[in-house]
């Protein structure tokens, strides 16, 4: 398995990753508390190729009633894929990635939903949207900057007690015009 998009867009890799991206580094402990329906011998194996392909990095290192506790931190920027793995990927292989990353985007969302009360949606920033926008390839562009450059800016914020996490996921789909 060498493609980055493959080690990444693996539905129990993808979310070690997510938990790890939320800002605070975890032992395998709070992992598997974390993730509750991985199995240990699982997240292991799963961590280790993390490690080995360099997403992952052990940042500290604790003794726990006569064991090695290993804490894991994200190393973010090493989870950009290539432009060129990306178009080397097959088209079944985009629809396998695009599953996953689906998938995943379903189970965070299904849990918020049957955690919390409707009643709280709008407070807590909990939304989703369908909405076809009409733009030049200049104008796409200039949107895509736009956003980055927001996006950028929250995502360096640091979690504090009065920073509310949400997941943010987008995605772009042209579509052949109607005209």
């Amino acid at each position: 398995m060498t493609k980055k998009s493959d080690l990444i867009l693996h539905p129990i890799r993808m979310r070690i990753i997510q938990q790890l991206l939320l800002g605070k580094p975890m032992t395998i402990a709070q992992l598997l508390d974390a993730l509750g329906d991985v199995p240990q011998a699982t997240l292991y194996r799963h961590m280790n190729l993390l490690i080995n392909a360099d997403l992952i990095e052990i940042i500290d290192k604790k003794k726990v009633k006569g064991t090695e506790e290993r804490v894991f931190s994200v190393k973010k920027e090493n989870l950009q894929v290539p432009e060129s793995e990306i178009e080397a990927t097959s088209q079944e292989d985009h629809i396998r990635h695009f599953s996953v990353f689906h998938g995943n985007l379903l189970q965070l969302a299904t849990t918020y939903l049957t955690k919390t009360s409707p009643k709280q949606y709008e407070k807590d920033g909990f939304a989703y949207w369908y909405t076809p926008i009409h733009l030049t390839d200049d104008e796409f562009q200039e949107l895509v900057q736009s956003m980055n450059k927001s996006i950028e800016k929250a995502i360096n914020n640091k979690p504090t007690p009065d920073r509310t996490t949400r997941i943010f996921a987008g995605m772009f789909i042209p579509q052949k015009s109607q005209e």
